[in-house]
């Protein structure tokens, strides 16, 4: 899986990167909220890792641009200054999940198995629902078939 990682704190967004890495998949660092959503229109990810407090920006502000534009990546928040509030309105803004640092690799783990099912049955969805399309648009054949067999 590829990961976009987007946290203002160098040591924060490289470890993060370090962990995905080793866990055999991709990780590309965004150190704000312009340079993230340049990355989101240049390459393809299949998750994203989003830092509730950029440096000039607000998290909150950069997942709303997120779910509008890249509809169907999972997100989730990292936080220093997290609490139920900030997670609460995290996932009401379209986040799947919120991890408070500092987090240990089991956590961080726990997290990226989470993103990797939610990107696993929005495949799912996407190809059941194409298969609906293709069946609808074979019904008006099928119909005429039966009709002519009376």
């Amino acid at each position: 899986m590829d990961f976009l990682v987007i946290d203002d704190e160098k040591v924060m967004r490289d470890a993060a990167c370090t962990l995905i890495d080793d866990e055999g998949h991709y990780a590309d660092p965004a150190q704000d909220g312009a340079s993230a959503l340049m990355r989101l229109r240049e390459e393809r990810y299949d998750g994203i890792l989003l830092d509730l407090n950029l440096q000039r920006e607000s998290g909150l502000d950069l997942l709303d641009s997120i779910t509008k534009e890249f509809s169907g990546i999972p997100v989730v928040m990292v936080t220093a200054q997290g609490g139920i509030g900030s997670a609460v309105e995290a996932m009401r803004r379209g986040a799947i999940d919120f991890l408070e640092k500092p987090f240990t690799r089991q956590q961080f783990l726990t997290v990226l198995a989470r993103v990797q099912r939610f990107r696993q049955l929005g495949q799912k969805i996407e190809g059941l629902e194409t298969r609906v399309r293709e069946v609808r648009s074979e019904m008006p054949a099928m119909l005429f078939r039966l009709r002519r067999r009376r």
